[in-house]
């Protein structure tokens, strides 16, 4: 009897360890880039999931018009389509709200490597070498 309570109880965990991990985590993601799609606006720079940049002229009920290229050449794309805005045009943007729960990312560091020293640099760097060594 104690293992049957426990062989539910371990499934029920699993269940919610799953939901936990990776279904809310997707739902959140999805309604995020539903917003995105549905705050389309004209004058703003999107790239579409195909790698298209375009800036958009006209938005409909489920498809967006964007002008492409140097030529502006019109475009008629789907909303499901649009993989990102890179640029929002100017006026009521909206703020990304930022979640409670979540931490900043660490920032991350530049590798900085020296430059090269050019023999002139040589010359004047074993000049103030040899001061320090003369002076001990």
């Amino acid at each position: 009897m104690n293992a049957q309570y426990f062989n539910l109880i371990l499934c029920v965990v699993f269940v919610l360890l799953i939901y936990l991990l990776m279904i809310r985590p997707q739902r959140k993601r999805d309604k995020e880039v539903t917003n995105m799609r549905n705050g389309l606006k004209t004058g703003d720079e999107i790239v579409t999931i195909g790698g298209i940049l375009g800036k958009v002229i006209k938005v409909k009920n489920d498809t967006v018009v964007i002008a492409v290229g140097t030529d502006r050449v019109k475009m008629e794309i789907l909303k499901s389509a649009v993989g990102s805005i890179r640029k929002q045009a100017a006026g009521d943007a909206p703020v990304p709200v930022a979640d409670e729960k979540e931490e900043e990312a660490p920032k991350k560091h530049r590798k900085v490597t020296p430059k090269k020293l050019t023999p002139k640099h040589e010359e004047e760097a074993a000049k103030e070498e040899a001061p320090a060594e003369e002076e001990k």
